[in-house]
């Protein structure tokens, strides 16, 4: 069995690609509570990749995918505003397009997570919208229960055996 756990970036200022002081102050305070991960990676852009390094990680690799989301399930998002992960799950099962790109999130989480050592763990930087469609795809019954959708430095924690995903829960972050 591996561990998958995917955390969405820390705070940065509005229309900003950088982190500011408050979001590499959180990213320090929540990375010391973080057990090991045998590998890293994130999303390429800058807001992803300083938030696993003021984590106190090495990022091992950037994917694309983990910052790519197709214009008409953007469009989609903007339009809807899902308040909840219940609300990705139903967007999910109505809209062809965005069950589409769910499962091409997981696809690219479960590659990753074929990196690391049996037993072992993947932590995942990247944004919010992403990690919900990637939730509702891997654990579509339980990821209803989760509440909102996720804040800065918020996150899923999931549990693969090679075939399917086992369980899986929210990560908060107090305030």
């Amino acid at each position: 069995m591996r561990t998958l756990e995917h955390r969405r970036h820390s705070r940065r200022d509005p229309a900003g690609i950088h982190l500011n002081a408050d979001g590499a102050e959180l990213a320090r305070r929540v990375g010391a509570s973080l057990p090991r991960f045998d590998r890293v990676a994130t999303s390429p852009k800058p807001r992803a990749v300083e938030t696993a390094r003021a984590m106190g990680l090495s990022v091992d690799s950037e994917l694309p995918a983990l910052a790519e989301m197709p214009d008409d399930v953007g469009i989609m998002i903007d339009e809807l505003h899902p308040r909840s992960f219940a609300d990705f799950v139903e967007l999910t099962e109505r809209s062809v397009s965005m069950a589409t790109y769910a499962r091409h999130q997981l696809e690219a989480w479960r590659a990753e997570l074929e990196r690391v050592p049996d037993g072992g763990a993947l932590l995942l930087v990247s944004h919010g919208g992403i990690i919900e469609f990637g939730a509702a795809a891997a654990l579509p019954r339980v990821a209803r229960t989760w509440g909102p959708p996720l804040g800065y430095l918020e996150g899923i924690r999931l549990r693969w055996d090679g075939r399917r995903w086992l369980s899986g829960e929210v990560l908060r972050v107090p305030d």
